[in-house]
Formats: C-alpha cells, structure tokens, sequence
C-alpha cells in the first residue's frame, strides 16, 4: 500500500487512539507531553502496532532524533522516509 504523510498521521493518531484512549488532534502535539497522560509502557504497543501495520522497523525513527521526533506529524514525516 502506498502511504501518504496524510494517512501515516492519521494512522499513529489511530493507533495513540487504541492504546492509550487519548485523542490526538493536531499533528503538533508531542507524545511525550504530560498533559496527554500517555504512560511509558505504552508506546512499546504503540509502535508494535505501527510496526505490524506498516511492515518496517517503526521504532528506528527513534535514532538520530530528539524528543521533537514524537510529535505526530514528526514521526508521519520519519515513518514515511522508512517505507
């Protein structure tokens, strides 16, 4: 299947969404943010949905990036790069 940014944020807002029951709805918004309330434990599911899902390595945006890496559309931009 052929992803676009698009889709691939919608997809992590989706999978944030099935995990954790937090609603993301601006691509800006950091993950890591305390106010979402998103515990640690919960993006090791996170990203092995993603990982199911996409069929690469999600967690490999992870390297070489900073904390800015986990705001949604960040990670749409890197997972893109990864397909």
């Amino acid at each position: 299947m052929e992803y676009t940014k698009s889709a691939l944020v919608d997809l992590i807002k989706k999978t944030v969404y099935e995990v954790t029951n937090v609603k993301v709805e601006d691509e800006k918004m950091n993950l890591l943010d305390n106010r979402l309330n998103i515990r640690p434990a919960d993006f090791l599911y996170i990203f092995d949905l993603l990982e199911k899902e996409l069929h690469v390595p999600a967690a490999d945006i992870l390297r070489d990036h900073n904390h800015t890496i986990m705001e949604v559309g960040a990670m749409g931009d890197a997972l893109l790069k990864l397909l």
